[in-house]
């Protein structure tokens, strides 16, 4: 029983741990932690099994199996939450590490990480400094808080068409691909400043490219949604618009605020 099992084969929910992986306790474990509860061994390793494969239901488990089993995987999830968080810390920008999710934030990083290809990305928009990109880096950290190991990318609109833009190496095309796949995406500002025609082509191209795979974004913007076709071109405000759920952040702007 040592080995990974797909993710269909664990009832992730019932168990209360994040979907994934996990390298499955080894029958010789079970049946030591069977023996020493003073339990039938035989019983214990064969009830397990039959919940990797599929054949019994968490709920049918014993009270001491459902324990063994969520015991022995918690320790999985622990490791791969502080693996998360260290990633956010080392990726984060020092101004928004200390981003706190809000419930919103978590309920969309626990839906994507768990059916990343079925849930909308997310669209933030609102004026000039009412805390979109702080807003952004919350909802990266409530990802890592799941305990999920996505490698995210974060760009500013201008730093991605920095990084994108042509050279005469050949590593154009895998830096391209190694953005526009990423598992999670975040790009902030977008349409903050009227692109040219190669910025609006090479935006079309990666939002359609995630757009096709299903990929999970997180984008900020400053313009109404009515108004970012004028800004980001039509198609790819169109695509926007299909794969994001909106939510408009309001207030004032923060950076102007002066201390008494």
């Amino acid at each position: 029983m040592n080995k990974h099992f797909s993710t269909l084969t664990l009832d992730h929910a019932g168990l209360g741990i994040p979907p994934g992986r996990y390298a499955l306790p080894g029958e010789p474990a079970a049946r030591s932690h069977a023996q020493a509860a003073g339990l039938d061994p035989d019983q214990f390793a064969e009830h397990l099994r039959e919940h990797y494969t599929g054949q019994r239901p968490v709920a049918d488990l014993t009270p001491a199996e459902f324990t063994f089993l969520r015991g022995e995987l918690q320790e999985q999830v622990d490791d791969r939450r502080q693996q998360a968080l260290d990633y956010f810390d080392e990726h984060v920008p020092l101004r928004f590490a200390k981003a706190e999710p809000d419930a919103a934030a978590r309920d969309w990083a626990a839906r994507v990480v768990a059916a990343p290809h079925d849930t909308q990305s997310l669209l933030l928009v609102g004026p000039v400094g009412v805390g979109k990109t702080h807003y952004g880096y919350s909802v990266l950290r409530a990802v890592a808080e799941t305990g999920s190991t996505i490698k995210w990318q974060a760009y500013t609109a201008a730093n991605l068409y920095a990084a994108l833009r042509p050279r005469d190496d050949r590593r154009a095309d895998s830096d391209y691909e190694s953005i526009a796949h990423a598992p999670l995406l975040f790009i902030d500002d977008l349409g903050a400043a009227k692109l040219t025609e190669w910025a609006e082509e090479v935006t079309y191209r990666l939002i359609n490219d995630r757009y096709e795979r299903c990929l999970p974004s997180i984008f900020t913007t400053n313009v109404l949604p009515a108004q970012l076709g004028a800004t980001v071109g039509d198609r790819v405000a169109s695509r926007i618009a299909e794969m994001c759920e909106r939510t408009a952040l309001k207030g004032t702007d923060r950076r102007k605020k002066v201390s008494k």
